[in-house]
């Protein structure tokens, strides 16, 4: 008995260790994390989510690939063919179930440490990191391999494994709150998000137990089986219990509305720290980052003049969703909870920059604007000086045109095309991006435009009159406002 078990589980893991479904959807699941995370500095409480949620689309692959495994008792003549063995069909089915989930719980724990290794390169990590994240992710996988063996030998036809993986796929995303599923999705708030505690792993370990009792109980109600399912049943209740009891349950933010309007976007960013004249807020588990920050914002300070660094923005981190209190955006540059890396970080810097940029120069901001949809700051000299400032940590680039759906007061939609940009919705054209290229340029540019700064940042300014101001020369086209002209 235990030296054919042992070839039998042998003999599924060399199978399944070939497995084209399983390598496929490993190798899937690992190039599409990566490829969504390459650029964007890790932020542990979302990526351990993340990453956890998409080990569904590997455990899908285990439950098609342990349920084929199981389904080959019922190939035509295989049962007379396997009857002279001394194995069972209980030891054979123990052996499909121990072989498949080894092997797919190697796979899920390599795909996983592969991907969080790539995480590290070029990286300044935030958030928390929950390490029982990963682990219900490895414990997805094994469930949905022992979901695989069980509907084979309860339901041996071909259709119920694809249907199961729907099945599952759905629940999670149609329920992704529901703290009760093996995985759970959603995330309510993006800082520190309120998470399933430890007893929701038991309740997911639980689940895969009841179901593996539940594929060897088709072969008879044995005192072992009959214990084993026991056991799970009591740590699906106890866990389940438990979670849905805890503290973290009853948390505000664990039954928040991603969508929610009623909390301030900056609510919690009160780490604050001082560094050259600009102070600076973040979360607290977003510190690490304040450092990036300066990077992005010193060197265009450092380009105004001393009278006009008296009155500097905080920077503030925000939410993406959320209440916005308008006049205190007025006065803040509100950087968000994402930041890039591996390229990606240039976007980021350049965005920061902008916005002390356009603080600097008067602009409205990113967060506040005139009218809505925006306003025009083309031929205007203060458009010039704020795409040089940016200039002082990344190349400014041009606008780009979104469009969005206004209802009327007459109910009518109406589609409009405004402009977004770095200095937030402002428009300007290619003469200003020419204009404050060739200024960095200029020898003396940074002497020139603090020498002439209350000039140059004036609304009324416009390029024509600022150029000998600056040294340059008058042969690029500048166009006039198509819009309304930026106060």
């Amino acid at each position: 008995m235990n030296g054919s078990f042992g070839a039998l589980v042998l003999f599924e893991v060399r199978i399944q260790a070939r497995n084209p479904i399983l390598l496929a959807l490993a190798a899937v699941t690992l190039g599409a994390r990566t490829f969504a995370t390459w650029q964007v500095m890790p932020n542990w409480s979302l990526d351990t989510v993340d990453t956890a949620t998409a080990s569904l689309v590997l455990g899908a692959g285990a439950l098609l690939a342990a349920n084929l495994a199981t389904l080959r008792d019922h190939r035509k003549g295989f049962a007379e063919l396997l009857a002279p063995l001394p194995g069972r069909p209980g030891t054979r089915t123990l052996a499909v179930l121990v072989a498949t989930t080894a092997v797919t719980v190697v796979l899920a724990t390599a795909v996983i440490g592969l991907h969080f290794a790539t995480l590290l390169v070029g990286s300044v990590p935030v958030g928390r990191f929950d390490v029982s994240e990963l682990v219900t992710g490895v414990v997805l996988v094994a469930l949905m391999t022992g979901t695989g063996v069980a509907l084979a030998r309860w339901t041996p036809v071909l259709v119920a494994g694809p249907i199961a993986v729907l099945v599952l796929v759905w629940s999670m995303f149609q329920f992704p709150g529901v703290w009760l599923l093996p995985v759970v999705p959603d995330l309510k708030i993006t800082v520190d998000p309120t998470r399933p505690p430890l007893w929701h792993l038991l309740y997911a370990v639980g689940l895969f137990v009841a179901v593996a009792a539940a594929a060897l109980l088709r072969h008879g109600a044995r005192p072992l089986r009959t214990t084993v399912a026991a056991v799970g049943l009591v740590a699906v209740v106890l866990g389940g219990a438990l979670t849905l009891n805890s503290p973290e349950a009853g948390a505000p933010s664990a039954s928040a509305s991603r969508g929610s309007s009623d909390r301030s976007v900056s609510a919690g960013a009160d780490l604050c720290e001082t560094h050259n004249e600009v102070r600076y807020c973040a979360f607290p588990s977003f510190a690490a980052w304040i450092p990036l920050w300066q990077q992005a914002v010193e060197p265009v300070v450092a380009a105004a003049p001393p009278a006009a660094r008296t009155r500097l923005p905080a920077v503030v981190q925000r939410t993406r969703t959320g209440r916005i209190d308008q006049r205190a955006a007025k006065s803040t540059i509100m950087p968000d909870t994402s930041w890039g890396r591996n390229g990606g970080e240039v976007d980021s810097r350049r965005s920061l920059a902008a916005q002390m940029a356009g603080a600097l120069t008067g602009f409205p901001g990113v967060n506040s604007s005139q009218t809505p949809d925006g306003c025009d700051a083309r031929d205007r000299a203060r458009t010039v000086v704020a795409l040089w400032l940016t200039g002082q940590v990344e190349e400014a680039v041009a606008p780009v045109r979104v469009q969005s759906q206004v209802v009327q007061q007459d109910g009518r939609e109406v589609t409009r095309t405004r402009a977004a940009s770095d200095l937030g919705m402002i428009d300007y054209g290619s003469a200003e991006l020419a204009y404050a290229a060739r200024l960095s340029e200029v020898p003396d540019a940074r002497a020139r435009v603090r020498e002439h700064w209350d000039v140059l940042v004036d609304p009324s300014t416009t390029i024509p009159a600022a150029l000998p101001l600056l040294g340059l020369t008058d042969d690029v086209p500048v166009e006039q406002p198509g819009g309304t002209p930026c106060r």
